[in-house]
């Protein structure tokens, strides 16, 4: 948080103005041919405000205690307070996957965010806890119907819709054997929570590459389905390697990378884990095909709005997905991953968890060094 001078994570700048409009109450700014003032548009003009109310809290509070000098570091510093809070309780509640969770959040590129002004800080934590309460639902075979259950899941739901790739979670709870009316609930919930989510994005200023045309866009992907899935594949065969290591860690505006074995053993590690740390809850091959056709849309409707809104005509492969928007929907690859059934004794487990925690602490200490040769920041 503090190695990391300002604006020095990806679309840092656009963040802190976005930050800075909530903690002033500006909450929606709509669309540049509805406003008649002078407001000078930036590429996330049209987020969300729930994501941003600790960094924007944070901003205020600096400001009113010390000077608009420090006032960024106390964003940064409440981002980080909610994102820690957000991560505790996902891993408090979920009944699987623990392990799963603790790596993941402190994966160096996901800690780099959750300490950082970026709406990833709360939108990458708040879908963590979504998640961990849906698989406590799942797993633990609650009744969704109890009045605080409904209640809890609409609320997160809702929240969900005004964040990035959070509306996932409850497609889940139809794995489960629910009735008729619990299927009927869900349903509405998510139905209600999408139209949201496009009312927002309708009414709001989106961020295009300069050059490419949405509409022409639209239309070729209307008109040319095929072509546009093949390139979807394409994209991704020769992407998926930048991908990984964008999401485990490429810091600062994604161009300081770690040493390779970083991204290998941080891999290695991840996958291990399934088969080191037995978990007592059966997984079903429902769940696992569900799991998967939710992590593919995910990452196909992704490439559909890049192609949209970043990609020019002579391009080859869609442009503009980073490896860091996979983070909210890494739960999902827990349950693809995870086996059925663990047959390893117990005593591995306690070296395994070990060796995990060195690891970590390892790994995030080596990227402060990696920060600190970068930025040149020295230590006397």
């Amino acid at each position: 948080m503090f190695v990391t001078p300002k604006f020095q994570v990806a679309d840092g700048p656009a963040h802190f103005l976005r930050a800075e409009e909530v903690s002033k109450g500006n909450f929606y700014n709509g669309l540049p041919k509805n406003r008649k003032d002078n407001y000078e548009y930036h590429c996330i003009s049209g987020h969300s405000p729930i994501m941003y109310i600790s960094s924007g809290l944070g901003l205020k509070t600096g400001k009113l205690l010390t000077s608009e000098k420090y006032a960024f570091y106390f964003g940064r510093f409440f981002n980080l307070l909610v994102w820690i809070a957000l991560i505790f309780l996902a891993i408090k509640i979920t009944p699987i996957f623990k392990w799963q969770f603790l790596f993941v959040a402190l994966w160096p590129m996901s800690i780099y965010e959750g300490m950082s002004l970026s709406a990833d800080s709360f939108n990458n934590a708040f879908a963590f806890l979504f998640f961990a309460y849906i698989f406590k639902i799942i797993f633990e075979k609650k009744d969704i119907l109890t009045n605080a259950n409904m209640s809890i899941i609409s609320t997160l739901t809702l929240i969900g819709a005004m964040c990035k790739g959070v509306l996932y979670p409850p497609f889940l709870l139809f794995t489960s054997k629910i009735s008729k009316n619990k299927k009927a609930f869900i349903t509405l919930i998510v139905i209600i929570s999408i139209l949201i989510s496009v009312l927002w994005k309708a009414n709001n200023y989106t961020n295009i590459y300069p050059g490419v045309n949405p509409a022409e866009n639209k239309y070729f992907l209307l008109h040319n389905p095929i072509q546009i899935i093949k390139m979807f594949i394409i994209t991704c065969i020769h992407y998926l390697p930048n991908w990984a290591g964008q999401a485990i860690g490429k810091l600062g505006q994604q161009t300081i990378k770690l040493n390779n074995c970083i991204y290998f053993l941080t891999f290695g590690l991840f996958i291990s884990s399934f088969f080191f740390i037995p978990e007592k809850y059966k997984i079903s091959v429902e769940q696992k095909l569900m799991s998967t056709f939710l992590f593919i849309s995910y990452t196909f409707f992704t490439a559909v709005l890049m192609y949209i809104n970043w990609t020019l005509p002579s391009e080859q492969y869609i442009q503009g997905i980073q490896g860091r928007y996979f983070l909210p929907v890494m739960p999902l690859t827990f349950i693809i991953i995870a086996p059925k059934l663990i047959n390893l004794k117990n005593k591995y487990t306690k070296t395994f968890k070990i060796s995990v925690v060195i690891y970590i602490f390892g790994s995030l200490c080596y990227s402060i060094f990696v920060l600190l040769k970068n930025f040149q920041i020295y230590i006397n």
